[in-house]
């Protein structure tokens, strides 16, 4: 465990609560985007709403000047969304939006998250950290417990998955759905699972 990772976890345990594992995690690729009626809508901070017009201008600006580029870049980004990730990667997700999977991942795109934080194993429970600074505060963290689940619930499996999710974990609830996560560093994730079993 880095001791970035030790730091971000530790002010949100519980008294007599020891930290096992921490590391980097997010929603692995393979897991469908939630349909939009079931996400918190986002709220727009005055900055990024003061912003968005001129931002908008110069995005017709530039296809207007280059319509060439933009029609390129539009097709790809059609393309792109044209292949599943399942294809590239597997299931990353087994269970309903309404499973404690389900709820995991819709939890994972609140607002705050966006897929990603710190997961850490403690010897109670799962927690998941995330930094709730806005993009535009580069120098400033500001992490808050996103989301707990007692130990006894979820079950940490390693689950190396090709070259890309070499750092894949799986997260089994106890209704048997499952959703999986990814860490940078296969070590990291290794630990995460050693950790949930002991």
């Amino acid at each position: 465990m880095l001791n970035r990772d030790r730091d971000i976890a530790t002010p949100h345990l519980e008294p007599g609560e020891h930290l096992l594992a921490a590391a980097p995690a997010d929603l692995a690729p393979g897991i469908p985007h939630p349909p939009a009626h079931l996400l918190t809508p986002r709220r727009p901070g005055g900055l990024e709403q003061r912003l968005g017009r001129p931002l908008t201008a110069l995005r017709r600006a530039y296809a207007a000047v280059n319509p060439v580029s933009a029609a390129v870049g539009a097709v790809e980004d059609r393309l792109a969304d044209a292949v599943p990730d399942t294809l590239w990667h597997g299931e990353g997700m087994a269970g309903g939006w309404q499973s404690a999977a389900g709820r995991f991942v819709l939890r994972m795109h609140d607002e705050g998250a966006h897929g990603s934080g710190t997961l850490a194993v403690t010897d109670r429970r799962l927690l998941l950290v995330v930094d709730r600074a806005s993009a535009w505060q580069l120098l400033t963290e500001r992490h808050e417990l996103h989301w707990a689940a007692p130990r006894h619930t979820v079950t940490l499996h390693r689950n190396a998955t090709g070259v890309l999710q070499r750092g894949r974990i799986d997260l089994h609830f106890a209704d048997g759905s499952w959703a999986a996560v990814t860490t940078p560093r296969p070590a990291a994730a290794d630990e995460l699972a050693a950790a949930a079993h002991r």
